[in-house]
């Protein structure tokens, strides 16, 4: 399962990060079946004013996303976009199936304060769990990573991929990389997070994006700087763990 994940620092300008995006992705000639983004990715917290800057159903970001995943023949976890429904605001995170569907979202659930997310946003109340060809798979959003609740929901449900989008800032990374490697071995499944980077106003966000096996073995850490990474993953590697040192089974 070969996945591309895309550290990118957002714009202030919306499709200016979109545009960014997409030249990345139809520059790889490569085979992908995943693409995963950061949180945020179209707007970074530059989210003023509030109904310019969010996306909506079949607004022009999440109509082109379609429209790539379908071209690519690709899944696309749309990271999380600034998203409106009704009188409503939502940190939410799409995935796009090969044939360009919205398979569906999750709505991120822990908001942070330290970022006025509660005064913004409206928590999510279902967890992020979708099918797809090759297993289930789950979505955290960021701040979400600190609720171990969470991930053991995702996993009693089956899933065997965790994706995380974030926007976490450097001066807290340790606690991102040792989090994410938390959750992939407490879980014994694969845990991918994808986080921002660049400096928004006075915060430098982090990247080191981080693909941890079920082992706990870091497979792709890609440090800092805006980049992207292709890896290539064996999901029969969560069963055969399991089998060897079955943790999870003994719960």
């Amino acid at each position: 399962m070969k996945v591309l994940l895309i550290q990118s620092n957002p714009k202030k300008n919306k499709f200016e990060s979109y545009k960014e995006v997409e030249e990345i992705i139809n520059a790889i000639n490569v085979k992908l079946d995943f693409i995963v983004l950061p949180e945020l990715w179209t707007t970074g917290y530059n989210l003023r004013p509030y109904e310019e800057q969010s996306e909506f159903e079949n607004s022009e970001i999440l109509i082109n996303l379609s429209k790539i995943s379908k071209q690519k023949n690709c899944y696309i976890l749309a990271g999380s976009v600034f998203y409106r429904e009704n009188d409503s605001y939502y940190n939410r995170s799409f995935l796009f199936d090969r044939n360009g569907n919205i398979v569906g979202y999750y709505s991120k659930m822990k908001l942070f304060k330290g970022l006025n997310e509660h005064l913004i946003f409206k928590p999510g109340d279902k967890f992020g769990i979708f099918e797809t060809e090759f297993c289930k798979i789950g979505v955290m959003i960021c701040y979400d990573l600190r609720f171990p609740e969470i991930a053991r929901k995702l996993t009693f449900e089956g899933v065997k991929i965790i994706f995380v989008p974030s926007e976490w800032p450097f001066v807290r990374i340790d606690h991102f990389k040792i989090l994410l490697k938390a959750r992939a071995i407490e879980n014994q499944l694969f845990v991918i997070g994808v986080n921002r980077y660049g400096r928004e106003n006075d915060i430098l966000f982090g990247g080191n994006s981080l693909v941890v096996s079920p082992r706990g073995e870091i497979i792709l850490d890609m440090g800092i700087g805006e980049k992207f990474a292709i890896v290539d993953i064996d999901i029969n590697e969560v069963d055969n763990y399991r089998s060897e040192f079955p943790v999870i089974s003994k719960l």
